[in-house]
C-alpha cells in the first residue's frame, strides 16, 4: 500500500506542467539536421537570464564577449548547450532548502553530465548525446522530493549523514519510496526517453537496468566520480565507491576502475569540471 507521502509525490507530479519550453527545445537540437548552432542562438537571443548565464561562463575566463554568436562560437555548440539545459532545468524548480544547497546541487547534476559525456566520447560515441542529458537529469527526483515532501526529505539527508549510509536508502526507510523512483515517474510525465527514465531510476542499482546498460553504467560512475572530487553537492553522504558490477560493466569497454588506471580519464574530467568552476 502507498504512504501518504507516495501518494501525495504522485498527485503532485501528475499535477506538474511539460518539460520547460526551453528545455524542450533544446532537447529537440540533438537530432536537427539544419544548422544546430543558428537554432541555439535563436533560443539564447529570446531568452535574458539564458543570455547572462552564457556571457557570464565565457568572460569569467577573461574574454570579452558581448554577443551570444560570438559566445557560442568561442565556447563550441556542444557547451553552450550543455550551460543553457543546466539553466533552464534549475530555473524550472526554484526552492528553499535548509538541508541541501541548491546551487551545490545543480553544481552536481551538471558535472555528472559533463564526466559522463567525456566517458561516452572515450569508449562509446552512440552515447554522447544522451549520456550528458541524462547526467543533468538523473537526480531531479531530488527536487520533487524537496518541493512536495519537503520536511520529510531533509530528514532523510540528515539520517544519510548520521549513518554515512546511500540518501536512497534513507528516503525508502523515511518516505517509502527514493529519489529514482520519482525522477522515473516524471520523466514519463515529461514523456522522455525510456531510458532516461531508466537512468534516474537505477543509477544506484545497476543490476536492475535493462534497456539501456551502458547509459546508467556510465552515470552511476560519473556520479560517483563526482561525489569523490566533491563537483557538487547531492546530498549523499555515503562514502563514494565502484562496487564489483560497476567494475564488471565497464571492463566491457577496457575501463579499469583502480585509480592508478584512471588517472588519465580523471585529470582530462577534473580539468574540464575547473573550467567551468564546478569543484
Amino acid at each position: 500500500m502507498q504512504t501518504e507521502y507516495i501518494k501525495r509525490i504522485s498527485k503532485s507530479i501528475i499535477s506538474l506542467p511539460t518539460l520547460p519550453t526551453v528545455a524542450a527545445q533544446l532537447f529537440e537540437l540533438i537530432d536537427d539536421e539544419k544548422d544546430q548552432r543558428e537554432s541555439l542562438e535563436q533560443i539564447i537571443s529570446v531568452d535574458p537570464v539564458l543570455t547572462a548565464r552564457l556571457l557570464k561562463m565565457i568572460n569569467s575566463r577573461g574574454e570579452s564577449v558581448t554577443g551570444i554568436h560570438s559566445a557560442i562560437n568561442k565556447l563550441g555548440f556542444e557547451q553552450a548547450k550543455e550551460i543553457c539545459m543546466e539553466a533552464s532545468m534549475s530555473r524550472a524548480f526554484e526552492l528553499k532548502s535548509s538541508g541541501m544547497d541548491l546551487q551545490k546541487f545543480w553544481d552536481h547534476c551538471y558535472a555528472v553530465g559533463i564526466v559522463a559525456r567525456i566517458v561516452a566520447q572515450e569508449h562509446e560515441p552512440s552515447l554522447v548525446t544522451e549520456a550528458f542529458t541524462a547526467g543533468l537529469l538523473h537526480d531531479i527526483g531530488k527536487i520533487i522530493l524537496l518541493q512536495y515532501v519537503g520536511k520529510e526529505f531533509e530528514q532523510a539527508i540528515a539520517l544519510s549523514k548520521e549513518r554515512s549510509c546511500e540518501l536512497y536508502l534513507a528516503e525508502r526507510e523515511l518516505l517509502g519510496e527514493d529519489h529514482g523512483q520519482t525522477g522515473a515517474r516524471l520523466a514519463e510525465t515529461w514523456l522522455l526517453p525510456r531510458s532516461i527514465s531508466e537512468v534516474m531510476q537505477y543509477h544506484h542499482n545497476l543490476s536492475r537496468a535493462v534497456i539501456n546498460r551502458p547509459l546508467v553504467a556510465i552515470i552511476n560512475f560519473a556520479d560517483i566520480f563526482c561525489r569523490f572530487f566533491e563537483a557538487g553537492d547531492g546530498g549523499n553522504y555515503a562514502p563514494p565507491k565502484f562496487t564489483e558490477e560497476l567494475a564488471e560493466e565497464l571492463g566491457k569497454w577496457n575501463i579499469d576502475l583502480e585509480w592508478n588506471a584512471l588517472e588519465p580519464l580523471t585529470y582530462q574530467c577534473i580539468d574540464e569540471l575547473n573550467k567551468r568552476n564546478l569543484r
